[in-house]
């Protein structure tokens, strides 16, 4: 792919995600491409279907969080409380309480998850425990906190308000974050 093209790829994914953060899965690809700074052709010519882009977003997501993962797993055993509180801090910023409810609307029948969506959780789950076994012998977080569990936290702790709340309290989820982070200390 031409470095423009990927470019432009990202860039959409990019606007995708802020949108269905704020908006859920139903948004305007029309307004995805203006934010995104693309006609609308690029978007559909990446993105045949909704689903596509939903799905793109959800990779994207993935990876930034293997990415979190990776960039400081390792710093853990060198600067435990840094790395913890700021992988915490950056999960948090990817927003993934907005967008898990986007994506569950979209891939959840019953109490079922679609396979592109169970296998996408397998995966982040693994690695989730990777970080999370390491931050255990550090001590920074208690023995049986699972994966499950700080996904969870996370998520709930960067859902956003109603529309109705107050514009001020959203500016407080770091505070809230940091509230999570401490109570899974041992």
């Amino acid at each position: 792919m031409r470095a423009d093209a990927r470019a432009n790829r990202d860039a959409v994914v990019t606007a995708a995600t802020a949108q269905m953060a704020t908006h859920g899965v139903d948004i305007s690809l029309t307004a995805v491409a203006e934010q995104a700074g693309v006609g609308i052709a690029t978007l559909y010519r990446n993105f045949p279907t909704r689903d596509d882009l939903i799905r793109a977003v959800l990779a994207d997501l993935e990876g930034r969080m293997l990415s979190l993962i990776e960039r400081h797993s390792p710093r853990i055993a060198t600067e435990p409380e840094a790395a913890w509180q700021e992988f915490g801090h950056e999960v948090a910023a990817l927003r993934p309480g907005a967008l898990v409810a986007a994506f569950a609307a979209e891939f959840v029948t019953g109490d079922q998850l679609s396979e592109p969506l169970r296998l996408e959780r397998v995966h982040s789950l693994a690695a989730v425990q990777q970080i999370l076994d390491e931050a255990k012998r550090a001590g920074l977080v208690r023995a049986d906190l699972t994966a499950e569990q700080f996904q969870l936290g996370i998520a709930q702790a960067t859902r956003p308000l109603p529309d109705v709340a107050v514009p001020e309290l959203a500016e407080h989820e770091a505070w809230l974050v940091e509230v999570y982070l401490r109570g899974l200390r041992p």
